[in-house]
């Protein structure tokens, strides 16, 4: 598994929370345009990759100050017909250029290969939409407009990627503290990253025009649950999938995930 970052420090707390695991690389670099290519250099020394999971950001790997989409995005906060033009010229499409970068790079090494997927995470729970700036709003549902563009191109060449999209909507956020009382019961954020990962598994299993992938919404709990059931996955080559709490604690056991019906 290879991840990135533009902080050391948090990759570093990453890794010793998963508890080191050999197979796990942290990539020091960033994704914003000026240094994808350079970042994606680092990626293909370790290996080209077969599964790609392309998120639409992570809030834990932000630093405060920093200048990377997280913190342009949520800026201003003014009225958007109020925004300068050029700000907005500027940043409508920060999240489409990143995201258009890595896969222009990865996508034609990837074809090479079989048993490929490509796998787009957007959108935000109806929690994190309330909270969202204009400019944000626009960054995710144009790459959503990314995802479909390119699993259309897949699909008419009868691409050899499984090329996904998870879309996720209306789904509660879950109360962390009491979920601490209950850690059998995963965040919502382990659920997804497990489902992410059982249809990015899947991919192995496509071959020839069917490759070219799917939408999957999910937009209430139900939703998300005929999804785990559709992608099932616990293990990773025999290994026990790690589960973090709070991105802070690691659990050594194969957890049993558990649904919820709702709010917890």
């Amino acid at each position: 598994m290879i991840i990135n970052s533009r902080s050391e420090a948090k990759l570093a707390t990453l890794a010793k929370d998963l508890g080191h695991p050999s197979r796990l690389h942290c990539v020091h670099g960033t994704m914003m345009p000026s240094g994808i290519d350079r970042t994606i250099e680092k990626v293909l020394a370790i290996a080209t990759p077969s599964h790609v999971v392309a998120h639409a950001g992570v809030a834990w790997f932000t630093e405060s100050g920093a200048e990377d989409e997280t913190n342009i995005l949520s800026a201003p906060k003014h009225s958007l017909l109020e925004m300068d033009r050029a700000i907005f010229s500027q940043n409508k499409g920060v999240l489409v250029d990143m995201h258009f970068g890595v896969a222009s790079i990865l996508l034609p090494k990837m074809r090479q290969m079989s048993g490929c997927s490509y796998t787009f995470l957007t959108g935000t729970s109806a929690t994190m939409q309330r909270q969202l700036s204009p400019l944000t709003r626009i960054n995710t549902h144009a790459l959503s407009g990314l995802a479909s563009a390119l699993r259309a191109e897949g699909q008419a060449a009868a691409d050899c990627i499984y090329l996904s999209e998870l879309r996720v909507g209306n789904l509660p956020l879950r109360d962390l503290p009491a979920m601490a009382k209950d850690p059998t019961q995963m965040p919502l954020s382990a659920e997804l990253g497990m489902l992410t990962a059982g249809i990015a598994a899947a991919g192995a299993r496509w071959e020839g025009p069917q490759a070219g992938g799917d939408l999957y919404q999910v937009n209430d709990i139900e939703d998300l649950k005929q999804l785990r059931i559709r992608f099932p996955l616990t293990e990773v080559s025999g290994e026990p999938l790690p589960a973090l709490w709070h991105w802070q604690t690691f659990s050594q056991k194969t957890l049993k995930p558990r649904m919820s019906t709702g709010q917890d």
